[in-house]
């Protein structure tokens, strides 16, 4: 196939699923909220019969969830194929062209690039997780509001 014809692939399929990505952001932030009801929930405690479960479609929050992020890994995927089809173009803008190279400007961008994506990957491990009941969550943050 054609570098146009895979371009063109590559970026429509990208506006859709950044469409799928904002909509499923938009569901978990306003239609179906925190808090919104677990089925975890249900069958715990007095009057688990009583509490409601919110749905969209057929599917929880939770279900949600995991669409949006299956979705989210789908785009940064497409993003990655994006990039490695303007490869050229960004080492020309970015590092220079043969006549006019950047050698400086280009190791400062590599190095950054790394400390970036090692920093992105390490994250989710940095922080020290902790388990707090509700009432101790609700004290510690009025503890810290201004």
């Amino acid at each position: 196939m054609k570098k146009n014809i895979w371009n063109i692939l590559v970026d429509a399929l990208n506006w859709v699923v950044l469409m799928a990505l904002i909509s499923t952001g938009l569901i978990l932030k306003f239609i179906l909220p925190h808090g919104s009801g677990s089925m975890d929930a249900v069958g715990r405690g007095r009057g688990w019969s009583e509490k409601t479960v919110d749905v969209l479609c057929g599917l929880t929050r939770h279900e949600w969830g995991q669409i949006h992020l299956y979705v989210a890994l789908a785009f940064l995927a497409l993003i990655v194929a994006h990039v490695a089809l303007h490869w050229n173009w960004v080492k020309a803008v970015t590092f220079g062209v043969p006549k006019r190279p950047r050698p400086l400007l280009q190791k400062i961008i590599t190095v950054g690039i790394v400390i970036l994506a090692i920093l992105a990957l390490a994250f989710p491990w940095l922080g020290k997780k902790e388990s707090y009941t509700r009432r101790e969550v609700q004290a510690l943050r009025e503890r810290s509001a201004p």
